[in-house]
């Protein structure tokens, strides 16, 4: 019996941070639970994030006079309707803005144009924000950067140059181009401001 009790004693004394450890690690994971997931509350009135705003620019955009903060209007193509209740109503206007514009260079580098994708208005009289892309989530991390790089922003890319000696393009988006911008997050909105679409 004293043997025993003395190889019990020793292992205590030669392992105690792993005979206390036990103990404490089960009670911290039973302090810890699981958090239950976030279901999102479903809008009683409004416009969900990434409804999509089909438009066509109003006017013909080229790198070679573009400027930084450059305003760009946008015509919206479709009506966009909530619970058949027009909210963005076809005709109405939405906007963007140059924010990098760069004129076609020597050693045949092209030119530079990046317009954000601002905001569209409602049939109230409202503005709301818009995005370039539906989904801003990456399946990576270069996704993830592309993602992020075009959640707000259109960018346009000249064809690269086979010889460096082959002058470079400007970038020139005609009047009348389409695109599809989405709506940026969920946005509750007041019915009683809006008509229903059969009697407009």
């Amino acid at each position: 019996m004293r043997v025993a009790c003395s190889l019990i004693l020793s292992a205590m004394l030669a392992f105690p941070s792993a005979m206390l450890s036990a103990p404490q690690d089960k009670d911290t994971k039973q302090a810890t639970p699981t958090p239950p997931p976030v279901v999102k509350a479903p809008l009683a009135f409004g416009l969900e994030d990434a409804t999509p705003v089909r438009m066509r620019i109003n006017r013909t955009v080229s790198s070679a006079d573009a400027q930084v903060n450059d305003t760009v209007d946008f015509e919206v193509l479709d009506d966009v309707k909530v619970k058949d209740v027009i909210v963005v109503p076809r005709g109405g206007m939405a906007w963007g803005t140059v924010t990098e514009a760069q004129p076609k260079r020597r050693m045949g580098r092209g030119g530079k144009l990046n317009i954000n994708i601002d905001n569209v208005k409602l049939a109230s009289g409202e503005k709301v924000a818009l995005r370039a892309i539906k989904d801003v989530k990456g399946g990576g991390h270069q996704g993830a950067i592309t993602g992020a790089m075009a959640a707000t922003s259109i960018v346009f890319f000249p064809a690269a140059p086979l010889f460096l000696l082959v002058h470079g393009k400007d970038i020139i988006i005609p009047k009348g181009t389409e695109i599809t911008a989405y709506i940026n997050g969920d946005i509750p909105l007041d019915q009683a401001k809006f008509r229903p679409a059969a009697t407009q």
